[in-house]
């Protein structure tokens, strides 16, 4: 094989023709051609270029002046050949390659390429592959490329296979670029999702497994607290036992991974040679080698908890560690970076709402605790208090009585402040549990606010209580009611000296809220405080009042629990006069939440409550009206009377506290028979002993609790259904919904009064009821996370920038579009293409954007294609468009859509690859084997002329001989005229197939026509094969030319008699069909010629009517039979249908368009020249001197008078010179200067009357059948056609002028 290179002497042969085909042939100013001009191809196995094949020579010219990437092989070897474009693919083996044999250069990717090559080397059929992998080593080692490329075959000159023709596209940055966007976004969707760095790690360590191409193994490692050790997190495409996997790496230099280099720079460090360094093999990651090379990245720490690491990721072995890769590795650690610091977010926000949860258990806790410190006592002082004051005077001194009264008025005081604050206190929490029932709200108000009664007739005061009955109750709860209306009613107590205090309840005037109002003469409250009344702690400084003792949490106490019943509370207040506060209740219960909905119950009616703030009232009359002791509490003060001593109730008391126990057993003692014990376990025993008919028990006690007795009191079935009532100093509401759900039937919080404590037992004893409210929980986590939701968009809007930077890198044009089709974003290739920013195009329907709307017809295929893709279709088309920058350009479009998380389309992704040089490249290679064709016409042509002119030249020698015989004479010139019309025949064919030929429409019966020359078509077919007609349909009338029309039946006879071989029966059948047409259903006259003869392949079957192609031997056929055929009915407007099978026939219908126009004569007259009676004068323009010698002599011979004009303008002269001496003008077409049918024109423009004649070979101005309004006839013409013609013409003009001119 020669190799020589620039610079190497010429081998010798490079003289003469050999160097200037060689000039020819590798013109231009490329490389390669140079290279391939100056390159020894003596010793190559494809010879010297002066010797290539033509075939070779045109692909070569193609390529050589091609900018897409092209190599040819040619030989069995496929020598290798390429163009300047393809440098770039080829690498570093150029110019090595030149000349060597494809199996040599692409050694390392033969497996790959080698079964294409071998499949379109056979001749028949091209390859194509898209984006095909293949690991070259173009540049000394192995890398990863993707290229779309096809493989056609390259003929040789006798028609065999000869050598490979491939265009490539270059597709690995977009194949890679892809690849790395679906990670990226993979790994951003892993970031949002994020709830803590472990599931931050093994989200990433998950989305990076998804594609190990370029990411064979990846190890994330986070450092801890200490800051000196990483702790292995996540880990994928390498198992936990390999060598290289630790569970901790310390951070400290000399490690075999480099943390503490990587941490110092805060930039990736690559580790090299991975098996010498731990002396084992690493996960291949899917490739057929694994990585030997890995890089250390550092994970910043972000946020004020932000937690830093590293990872450690294995390199893809076929591509080079540069820019690219690491920028793209910058963008994974980045990704896994805002992954932790939104997990470590979450986390840390997570700990602190546990901690706030914490502290407010924690509060709730406390109080729940002081209140038990608190109560315990208060009963003990309360309780014995009331025992003492219902003595007798007698029993007890007026000094002892007084002190008495003073204590127990300061302990029902404190009881209320500590009842008031841990009410407070709930409801801050949000754990005030409410229990809303049906109340008859006006019965319930009266009641509580004449328990005042008494107090403000002893202060002088009016109380008026104006009740206007409501249609139905109204859901409150209870206590919460209670307690808004003694509140109102004790501070309208407090601030009344004179005058009255008024209390409305009843509808208000809206009639959708029940209102409650307490208006007061008081002391008023200056305008300035009024705003602030419900505020907390608020006091109104100097405001006159008959105590100056207070929280000043009453009224705002009062505003929370209207808010938990929906409604609102408001204040009117001038000062000196008097306040109003007006509170709003909804009616009805859809304003309430439905889990806290109870159903109308009976009540323990007890006055403990409001005898509190009663006491308290009076207590500011500073001791100016007497005060009545406390009333003993006994069952009688309830209405309930007590068994006989026989019947007396057993009760069960449990508590450890001696004193409670010796108080409440003796309260009870005297009604009921009492057993008391101090702990639960005793108290067990004693009801297993003896089955009492109630358990009162205390809830914190030494061994087994309160709660622990109620439970195995419930799960024991013969004991669960005694009636258990918790007496507890835990108070609150939390602790009496924990006693009901256990299964509580009560739940007396201490301190209690006595009178309330029997009614209690009383009511559980006869009632057996249990009292249920519903607990409430903590505030959901969720909502106070909210807050985060802007941050992290905010770091979602980091990371898509992070995105758009790979998108915009992509050099194919890409775009993003809502489902509705309307542009969101388009990458920096496709706004280039129409010099455009993205601002003016986005939001616009995009089949109306500038890519598509310069090209006509295009925004109707764009938006076809939209719809389509909105319905879940994926969309590919090959579209031409015409842009704003570069104009005409060819693109593979694709349209695919993008589904969320239901599987609904939410937006469609366009994608374009430009395919310009391609088509440019295959245009080029096809018009390349156009001109081989046309030159393989040539000399069939060449050679068929050859014969006929041999024919007529011999005849035309003999001629001239003297002494012939009138037969002989006659034989020769017959030879002559039949060589002549053969000759005009194979013209015809040539015109026809180029559809250049006029034509000569005459209207006729296509049936009784094929029944006149069915004998010339029987000798066409020849023997013993005969056709057979079926023409049942009469008649088939048809506008077409008549000798094209006999030509058409006589190729295809002809075409059936090669296909039979001479045997065999062919059909030709005539009917009428309807078939569609461009305007809808159109008539139809069908010809169709079966034969019976050898079919045609289904390979070849497009390709009959392509011209020169042919399936017959060399010199048996010019393969313009059927291209004549084709050309002849789509010239008449319609078509050819073709059918056939192998083995079986072929069936060829022509389409030909039935005509409404009348019959023509049926007669075919054979006639000789006639002799006319008249001598006409007549103009012949011709500028050939031979032919216009003869026309002149030959319509002298039929009695013509004849003046030659060599021209145009000589003819134009020779009229105006003598207007009325011409009776006819026969012109050539064709003619130097001025052309037949424009002196035709001006002819007729001077002299409208005179007949004109045209006759032409051929004429581009008359192909497509328009005469322009004159007469036609076509060379080459017999005496005959002149004749017939000229008499038609002036037999029309006889009825203008009657004689001929003289």
């Amino acid at each position: 094989m020669g190799t020589r290179l620039p610079g190497q002497p010429q081998p010798g042969h490079n003289q003469g023709l050999g160097i200037a085909e060689r000039e020819r042939l590798f013109s231009g100013g490329s490389e390669l051609a140079g290279l391939m001009s100056r390159f020894d191809w003596d010793d190559n196995p494809i010879g010297p270029p002066e010797h290539w094949p033509q075939s070779l020579k045109t692909a070569v010219r193609i390529m050589l002046t091609s900018q897409q990437p092209i190599w040819i092989g040619w030989g069995k070897q496929l020598i290798y050949l390429y163009n300047d474009a393809y440098k770039a693919i080829i690498g570093g083996k150029h110019p090595w390659a030149l000349g060597r044999p494809t199996s040599v250069v692409w050694h390392e990717i033969w497996e790959d390429i080698g079964p294409l090559l071998a499949q379109a080397s056979g001749g028949d059929q091209g390859t194509y592959v898209e984006a095909q992998l293949l690991i070259m080593e173009r540049n000394g080692f192995p890398e990863e490329t993707y290229y779309t490329f096809s493989y056609s075959p390259i003929p040789d000159d006798d028609g065999s296979p000869g050598g490979i023709f491939c265009a490539n596209t270059d597709d690995t940055q977009r194949v890679i670029s892809e690849r790395q966007l679906s990670l990226l976004r993979e790994l951003a969707n892993a970031a949002a999702a994020a709830r803590s760095v472990e599931q931050a790690c093994a989200s990433c360590a998950r989305a990076v497994a998804q594609e190990p191409r370029d990411l064979p193994f990846v190890m994330i490692y986070m450092i801890d607290s200490n800051g000196d050790v990483a702790r292995l997190e996540a880990l994928t495409g390498i198992d936990h036992d390999h060598p290289a996997v630790q569970p901790t790496l310390s951070i400290e230099a000399g490690g075999r991974w480099p943390l503490a280099e990587a941490r110092q720079l805060q930039a990736p460090v690559l580790v090299r040679d991975l098996p010498r360094l731990f002396s084992v093999d690493f996960p291949s990651g899917g490739w057929r080698q694994p990585p030997k090379q890995a890089v250390v990245i550092p994970v910043p720490a972000s946020g004020e908890t932000g937690q830093g690491g590293f990872v450690i990721a294995g390199l893809n072995p076929f591509r080079l560690y540069g820019e690219s890769y690491a920028r793209f590795l910058n963008l994974v650690a980045g990704q896994i970076a805002a992954a932790v610091s939104n997990g470590g977010a979450y986390e840390a926000e997570r700990r602190r709402t546990e901690a706030l949860a914490e502290v407010d258990r924690a509060k709730t806790t406390f109080f729940s605790n002081i209140s038990h410190e608190f109560r315990t006592p208060l009963t003990l002082m309360l309780s014995p208090l009331e025992d003492m004051l219902v003595r007798d005077d007698a029993e007890l001194g007026a000094d002892e009585r007084s002190v008495m009264t003073v204590i127990h008025r300061n302990g029902i005081r404190l009881l209320k402040l500590v009842n008031t604050l841990l009410d407070f206190s709930r409801i801050e929490a949000g754990r005030m549990t409410a229990s809303f029932e049906p109340v008859d709200l006006v019965t319930f108000t009266t009641e509580l606010v004449s328990n005042f009664r008494s107090a403000t007739d002893r202060a002088g005061l009016r109380l008026v209580i104006d009740a206007a009955p409501l249609s139905a109750p109204v859901h409150v709860d209870r206590d919460m009611w209670e307690k808004i209306v003694l509140n109102l009613m004790s501070n309208a107590f407090k601030f009344t000296f004179d005058g009255e205090i008024a209390v409305s309840i009843g509808l208000a005037a809206d009639r959708r809220h029940a209102e409650l109002k307490v208006r007061d003469t008081g002391t008023g409250i200056p305008s300035g405080e009024v705003p602030h009344l419900f505020e907390r702690f608020r006091r109104v400084e100097g405001a006159r009042g008959r105590s100056y003792e207070g929280s000043g949490i009453g009224l705002a106490l009062v505003q929370e629990l209207v808010k938990l019943h929906g409604g609102e509370i408001t204040a009117e207040s001038e000062l000196g006069r008097g306040s109003v506060f007006a509170v709003r209740i909804p009616l009805g219960s859809a304003h309430l939440p439905p889990g806290q909905l109870g159903t109308s119950r009976a009540q323990v009616a007890t006055n403990m409550r409001a005898q509190a703030y009663i006491d308290e009232a009076l207590g500011w009359l500073k001791g100016e009206i007497p005060l009545e002791p406390p009333h003993p509490s006994s069952p009688d003060d309830l209405g309930l009377h007590a068994s006989a001593a026989f019947g007396r109730d057993r009760v069960v008391l449990a508590d450890d506290n001696p004193d409670m126990r010796d108080y409440v057993r003796r309260l009870l003692g005297q009604d009921y028979d009492v057993e008391a014990v101090a702990d639960g376990n005793a108290a067990l025993e004693a009801v297993r002993r003896r089955r009492p008919d109630l358990v009162l028990t205390d809830v914190m006690m030494p061994q087994l609790d309160g709660f622990g007795l109620l439970k195995a009191l419930r799960d024991d079935a013969q004991l669960r259904d005694i009636p258990v009532v918790i007496l507890s100093a835990r108070a609150g509401e939390e602790a009496k919904v924990e006693g009901l759900d256990a299964g509580a039937s009560d739940y007396l919080s201490k301190p209690f009064s006595a009178r309330e404590l029997l009614a209690r037992v009383r009511a559980n004893i006869d009632l057996a009821r249990v009292r249920r409210e519903a607990e409430t929980t903590l505030r959901d986590l969720n909502e106070r996370l909210e807050v985060q939701v802007s941050e992290r968009t905010a770091e979602l809007q980091a990371k898509e920038a992070r995105l758009r930077t790979v998108f915009e890198a992509s050099y194919t044009f890409q775009a993003l579009l809502s489902s509705e089709g309307v542009l969101l974003d388009a990458n920096a290739t496709s706004l280039e293409a129409i010099a455009a920013p993205l601002k003016e195009v986005v939001g616009q329907p995009f089949w109306e954007t500038p890519w598509f709307t310069g090209t006509p017809g295009m925004p109707e295929v764009i938006r076809s294609l939209v719809d389509a893709v909105a319905r879940g279709e994926v969309a590919r088309q090959e579209v031409q468009l015409d842009l704003p920058v570069g104009g005409w350009r060819w693109f593979d479009l694709q349209m695919r859509p993008v589904r969320d998380e239901t599987g609904q389309i939410a937006a469609i992704v366009p994608e374009a690859v430009e395919l310009t040089e391609r088509r440019q490249a295959e245009e080029a290679f096809r018009q390349a084997q156009k001109m081989e064709a046309i030159g393989q016409l040539t000399g069939g042509v060449a050679h068929d002329f050859n014969n006929l002119l041999t024919v007529i030249r011999s005849s035309a020698d003999l001629l001239r001989r003297r002494q012939l015989s009138p037969e002989r004479m006659r034989r020769y010139v017959d030879a002559i005229s039949d060589t002549a019309d053969r000759a005009a025949k194979l013209t015809g064919q040539l015109l026809a197939f180029a559809r250049r030929t006029p034509m000569e429409r005459r209207v006729f019966d296509a049936a009784r026509h094929i029944e006149q020359i069915e004998e010339m078509l029987q000798t066409v077919l020849g023997a013993p094969a005969e056709i057979q007609l079926e023409l049942r349909v009469r008649p088939l009338p048809v506008d077409v030319d008549v000798n094209q029309f006999e030509t058409a039946l006589v190729n295809l006879v002809a075409n059936a008699r090669d296909a039979m071989t001479g045997r065999g029966v062919l059909i030709i059948r005539g009917e009428r069909v309807q078939h569609d047409g461009p305007a809808g259903p159109q008539q139809f006259v069908s010809i169709a010629v079966s034969d019976t003869g050898c079919g045609i392949p289904p390979d070849q079957i497009n390709r009959i009517f392509e011209p020169f192609f042919t399936t017959k031997g060399v010199g048996r056929g010019t393969g313009l039979g059927l291209s004549q055929v084709y050309g002849f009915v789509h010239q008449s407007g319609g078509r050819v249908l073709t059918e056939s099978e192998v083995g079986k026939g072929t069936t060829l219908t022509l389409l030909l368009p039935l005509t409404q126009k009348p019959l023509g004569p049926h007669e075919r007259t054979e006639r000789g020249p006639e002799l006319l009676t008249e001598r006409w004068n007549v103009l012949v323009v011709e500028d050939n001197p031979e032919i216009g010698e003869f026309s002149t002599q030959l319509l002298e011979d039929l009695g013509y008078r004849t003046v030659l004009a060599r021209s145009g303008t000589d003819a134009l002269r020779m009229i105006d010179e003598d207007p009325d001496g011409f009776d006819l003008v026969l012109s050539d077409v064709v003619m130097p200067g001025m052309d037949g049918v424009t002196l035709g024109q001006e002819i007729r423009r001077r002299l409208p009357t005179i007949p004109i004649v045209l006759n032409s070979g051929y004429s581009h101005t008359l192909a497509d059948g328009d005469r322009h309004g004159f007469s036609l006839i076509q060379k080459p013409y017999s005496v005959d056609e002149l004749s017939r013609v000229l008499r038609q013409v002036m037999a029309a003009k006889r009825a203008f002028r009657p004689l001929p001119s003289e």
